[in-house]
């Protein structure tokens, strides 16, 4: 009788186990690895070169202003400031300026200066640009001080017809800031009765010439021209546009006449022409 020898043999199943239990090289998490490190390594390097360009070196600290202002007549011109504190700014690096610091220093020490803009121009230099401010209007204290069409005080004037510019009178220059909200309001009134007749095209050959604002309901002026000099214009407090009209035809129908008159009452529903 012949013996079979039984021969085992091992299912697939288990034959698989046996190969996924060898350990496997992960290359994907080698790539990983090495990718992110030269990754970090050359984020590394882009900053420490970027600071050394940048932040360190000589070539971007400030080594100069370039100031540039429009005049009154929209004519550009370059200048320096003479009596502003730039030690903060001057060899400092050029991307670390604080611009709107450096703005508020400029407006605080140039107020005849208005729109200013500050930029930097690469390597090293800032631009300032600004417009002058245009006196509209004077008043008087201890010496002559002139105010633009926005109410602000200008240190001086520039404008090549300053004897022709109109005086405000009951400004308390000493107390303005005192009674800033007071002698605002009287200010503003005034140079909104300045721009109202220049605008005006049927007074477009007169001027005003002084404006008493001492009671603020009350505004009485001149005007410049000579025939008309010496009559006083009583406007009262408001509607100027509506009372220089009136005054223009009062002007028209007077004509030579207005010699004889000594002043024009325009706070009623008819004008009031008092005789010299």
């Amino acid at each position: 009788m012949v013996k079979i020898k039984r021969q085992k043999v091992r299912s697939r199943k288990k034959k698989k186990e046996a190969q996924s239990s060898r350990p496997r090289r992960n290359f994907k998490g080698i790539f990983k690895f090495i990718f992110w490190t030269i990754l970090v390594a050359g984020v590394g390097v882009g900053i420490v070169t970027f600071q050394y360009m940048f932040v360190d070196s000589d070539l971007f600290n400030v080594k100069g202003l370039d100031v540039r202002f429009y005049d009154q007549k929209n004519v550009l011109h370059r200048t320096n400031f003479s009596n502003i504190n730039d030690k903060d700014v001057l060899g400092a690096n050029i991307f670390l300026v604080d611009l709107k610091n450096f703005k508020e220093k400029i407006e605080a020490s140039h107020p005849e200066l208005r729109d200013i803009v500050v930029r930097r121009e690469l390597p090293n230099r800032l631009i300032v640009q600004a417009r002058q401010r245009l006196a509209v209007a004077q008043v008087y204290g201890d010496k002559p001080y002139f105010i633009d069409k926005d109410g602000v005080f200008l240190p001086y004037t520039n404008n090549s017809a300053e004897g022709n510019i109109p005086i405000i009178s009951g400004i308390s220059v000493a107390g303005f800031s005192r009674n800033s909200v007071a002698q605002k309001e009287k200010i503003n009134k005034a140079l909104f009765l300045i721009g109202a007749l220049s605008m005006n095209r049927k007074l477009s050959r007169y001027q005003i010439k002084t404006i008493d604002i001492t009671d603020n309901r009350n505004i009485s002026f001149f005007l410049s021209a000579k025939d008309a000099e010496k009559v006083e214009i009583k406007i009262g407090e408001g509607e100027f546009n509506k009372r220089l009209d009136v005054l223009a035809t009062v002007l028209e129908q007077l004509g030579q006449d207005i010699e004889r008159v000594k002043y024009i009452d325009l706070r009623f529903e008819d004008p009031i022409v008092g005789p010299r």
